[in-house]
This record gives C-alpha cells, sequence and structure tokens, in this order.
C-alpha cells in the first residue's frame, strides 16, 4: 500500500511541478509594436569524449529560418572545449563562425567568442537544476559587435523507463558594454524532450519563444546528438 501511495505522490508531484514550469515557456504578452515570427532551427552535434585528457569536444553545425520560415536566417558552426571540474560544475569555452542574413543590409559574417560555467545538481531524486553563466563577445563586418551576459536556468527529469527527458528552461540576454548599465536584449523561453535513439544518437524536440523588443519569435526545433 504504502509504495503505491508513494509513486502516486511522487507522479503527481512531478507533472504539477512541470505544469507549473512550463509557465516559464508562455510569453507574459505581445510588446506595443513588436512583430511575431515563426522560425525553425536544426541542428547536428558530434560529442567526443576524450577520458585520457578529461575533456568533451564539441562540433555543431545549425541551419536557422525566419519570416515564416520562408528565408534562411543564419548558417553556424561551432566548436567547444568542456571539462567536468566538479561533480557539480562544468567550465567550457567555444568558438562559434555564423553567416547571417541581415535583410536589405545582405550577408554578414560573425565571429563569436564565449566562456561558461555550469553548475548542476538533482532535487528531491528525480529534479536535474542546473544554472549556466555565459560570456560572450560578438564581432562582425560594418563594425557589428555585441558583449552579453547569458543566464540560463533548466529544469528536466529523466523518465526511468523509456530514458525520455522532458525539460523547460529559461535564458536572459544582458548587455556588458559600458554605458548600457546591464541592459536587457533578449530572453529565450524553451520547453521539449530530449529523447534517445540507440546507436549513441539522441534526439532533441523543442518549442522556443525568443522575445526582444522588436520581435517576438516562434521557433520549432530538431537537434540530432552523436556521442562517441
Amino acid at each position: 500500500m504504502f509504495p503505491n501511495l508513494f509513486d502516486i505522490m511522487k507522479k503527481k508531484q512531478l507533472w504539477g511541478a512541470f505544469l507549473a514550469l512550463s509557465l516559464l515557456v508562455v510569453p507574459s504578452g505581445k510588446v506595443t509594436g513588436q512583430e511575431q515570427d515563426f522560425a525553425t532551427w536544426s541542428s547536428v552535434e558530434m560529442v567526443y569524449d576524450w577520458k585520457q585528457a578529461g575533456l568533451e569536444l564539441d562540433g555543431v553545425l545549425e541551419w536557422r529560418t525566419k519570416d515564416r520560415v520562408r528565408r534562411t536566417d543564419c548558417a553556424v558552426v561551432y566548436l567547444a572545449v568542456n571539462r567536468q571540474v566538479l561533480p557539480w560544475l562544468s567550465l567550457g569555452t567555444n568558438y562559434e563562425f555564423s553567416y547571417n542574413n541581415m535583410d536589405e543590409d545582405g550577408w554578414m559574417a560573425c565571429h563569436c567568442y564565449r566562456l561558461r560555467a555550469v553548475l548542476s545538481t538533482r532535487l528531491w531524486r528525480w529534479l536535474d537544476v542546473s544554472l549556466r553563466e555565459k560570456y560572450e563577445h560578438t564581432f562582425g563586418q560594418h563594425g557589428f559587435r555585441e558583449m552579453l551576459l547569458r543566464q540560463r536556468l533548466r529544469l528536466g527529469h529523466t523518465l526511468p523507463e523509456s530514458g525520455v527527458e522532458p525539460y523547460v528552461s529559461v535564458e536572459t540576454f544582458n548587455s556588458l558594454f559600458a554605458g548600457d548599465r546591464f541592459r536587457w536584449k533578449r530572453t529565450r523561453y524553451r520547453g521539449g524532450a530530449s529523447i534517445p535513439l540507440g546507436g549513441g544518437w539522441k534526439g532533441d524536440l523543442f518549442y522556443l519563444y525568443q522575445d526582444s523588443r522588436k520581435v517576438g519569435k516562434h521557433v520549432i526545433g530538431l537537434a540530432g546528438t552523436y556521442r562517441f
């Protein structure tokens, strides 16, 4: 009787928590004068666990659309190195090259460097919680520059029967330029599920809403990750 009662309470707590957390991925309302767009993000990721050096090497190819999926937004190549310093702390750095569609200004190549730290833990033996702090510096043609602090809170739970992990996250972007006074640039609300596919592959299907002053962007995303 008691194990069954415990299982029922655990399931109610689980789904209650995720229903509450799903509010994170629902925008609070459209900003006055803000345009709305629909887009897709798709990516393929390769992760190599270099055990001798204690490092994780990561490479990503990504393609994004915009303008209601009618045009390419950008193409991205991403290379990263990560290290698990402590059971609850991961540090990493990465370089990203992107080729961006700037509409009437044509195409612009951008280079981006990042430093990141991820703190992670498990609460109540089932809820995975991570906080990611990321410094990002981007520069491109025509004097384009952006320096940001990205802060992301992610909550997830892996279903023991299937290995599927539903999750939600919210990430803020704030400017680090002097004079900007930590000005808010955009926020990303994301909900999805990570799905084991076998053979070293894992899929990720998600919905993301990116809120900014000018554009509110609705994104359907699909990612594939191969780990070897």
